[in-house]
């Protein structure tokens, strides 16, 4: 019987395990033929694409994420890019350099205002403090544990209580005096694609947080995305690929793990599956009510995946998100994110992933193709008026909805719980809980999404089973 069993091989479990596995017997479970999950690369008629993260931030030295790789060997071909992502908005073009007096350059040509220095130093300033608090500890165990957690929070509180309880749209509107409403068109489809909610929604310090992501370390990762978790499976001493956990049974002693064939026992267990969708694993009332707890977070908010397999002579930036004037049919936002491979990486050279934001409730089981059909179409019509491409140079496309990604990774609801103003962080599952044993990571705990988001939650879980 292992003393770990991590549920899920995303960002958040395929990690927990590398912890983990130091000093504990640990086994990784996933349900894949290969760890990664909304952040994997799969083979699809031959191409390789990535699901859908496709941006790699943060990985600075000194910072936890760097570290935990380091210390325990993984390894995997990276390049550092000068320009986090290109935005196309109308006629207008903005590179998001990492550079601050670059990019001051290509906000000032797309829309001047003589307060962008000061606002733009500002973010990076939020920034470099936020990141640079540590000690913080956030526990559910119990009431007790959650308050004494709390006050681990106390430094942050102190430093950016100004912009904690202040909604970032009047800060950023009353900031200005006059803004540009294409600005700020602009500025919500940035604090979209890490915030999973736009600026009205938000507190300043989110939307500071969002909006400073470029600059931080950003990285191309040569073979898909995957190849980080080839790196980190790679160290894991064992990794069960193609098991499907389908049921969870507590006892007294430990946790049994059933799949259709078979059964695991562990005194602990990591689930790295969305809290909404975990309780389908359960039969225990009392997970069952703690779960449920937290289904008011559940926002439904999903994805839109289109992959295209292109040939296309024509050089093209690492990553775009081109802004429309109107909401595209089925989704929530007037953006797409879309991610071309490098053309120096012979397995990812011709792929494509192209994300939009939806929720699930958007996509009806009687009319799932006819919606797909239409989207993908105007998807793949956007992306050639944009970037140049010919229709003949898309050699192959497909796309995946929310319905997609329940059947592949055992989740509809992507991107995890949107940093709402309202969520605030007690409110929030931490990365343990009153059930003994029963411990989360991923998107849908503290701290948030994508790979800061999920490592910082990580961290937490790490500093929690130390303590004990």
């Amino acid at each position: 019987m292992d003393d770990f069993a991590v549920i899920g091989g995303g960002i958040g479990g395929a990690c927990s395990a590398l912890f983990l596995s130091q000093k504990h017997p640990t086994t990784l479970y996933e349900k894949e033929p290969y760890l990664g999950g909304c952040a994997s690369t799969f083979k699809h008629k031959g191409d390789f694409y990535n699901t859908g993260a496709t941006t790699f931030a943060g990985y600075a030295e000194n910072s936890y994420m760097y570290t935990l790789f380091k210390t325990h060997g993984v390894h995997f071909q990276k390049k550092k890019l000068s320009s986090a992502l290109t935005v196309l908005i109308n006629d207008k073009v903005i590179h998001r350099f990492a550079d601050q007096t670059l990019f001051l350059e290509e906000i000032n040509t797309a829309f001047y205002h003589p307060k962008n220095r000061e606002f733009y130093t500002l973010i990076n300033e939020l920034s470099q403090r936020f990141f640079h608090i540590d000690g913080y500890m956030y526990s559910n165990a119990s009431f007790l544990e959650k308050l004494s957690s709390l006050t681990s929070f106390f430094p942050l509180l102190r430093s950016f209580y100004p912009y904690l309880f202040t909604n970032a749209r009047e800060y950023i509107t009353s900031y200005f005096g006059q803004i540009n409403p294409e600005y700020l068109d602009y500025l919500d489809n940035q604090v979209l694609i890490v915030a999973q909610a736009k600026l009205s929604s938000i507190n300043m310090l989110t939307a500071a947080l969002a909006l400073s992501y470029q600059f931080l370390d950003n990285y191309y990762i040569f073979g898909g995305m995957g190849s980080i978790f080839e790196g980190i499976e790679r160290v894991l001493p064992r990794v069960e690929k193609k098991c499907f956990i389908q049921k969870i049974i507590k006892t007294p002693e430990c946790f049994v793990l059933q799949t259709h064939r078979t059964e695991f026992k562990a005194k602990n267990i990591v689930l790295n599956s969305s809290l909404f969708d975990a309780k389908a694993l359960f039969e225990d009332k009392t997970i069952l009510n703690y779960l449920g707890g937290y289904e008011r977070l559940n926002s439904d908010l999903s994805a839109f995946m289109v992959y295209l397999e292109i040939d296309t002579p024509k050089h093209l930036e690492h990553h775009y998100q081109i802004i429309v004037p109107y909401t595209l049919p089925f989704t929530i936002s007037n953006s797409i994110f879309v991610s071309f491979g490098d053309d120096e990486d012979r397995k990812m050279k011709h792929s494509v992933t192209i994300s939009v934001h939806t929720t699930t409730r958007q996509w009806s089981k009687e009319n799932t193709l006819e919606q797909k059909n239409e989207l993908e179409a105007i998807i793949k019509q956007i992306v050639c008026e944009h970037l140049g491409l010919l229709p003949e140079e898309i050699k192959g496309s497909f796309s995946a909805t929310p319905q997609t990604f329940k059947r592949f990774i055992n989740r509809e609801t992507l991107g995890g719980i949107p940093m709402l103003s309202k969520n605030l962080l007690y409110k929030l599952p931490a990365n343990d809980s009153p059930i003994k044993g029963l411990f989360h990571v991923g998107d849908t705990t503290f701290a948030g999404q994508g790979w800061l988001g999920v490592m910082m939650g990580v961290r937490n879980l790490q500093r929690l089973l130390c303590k004990n």
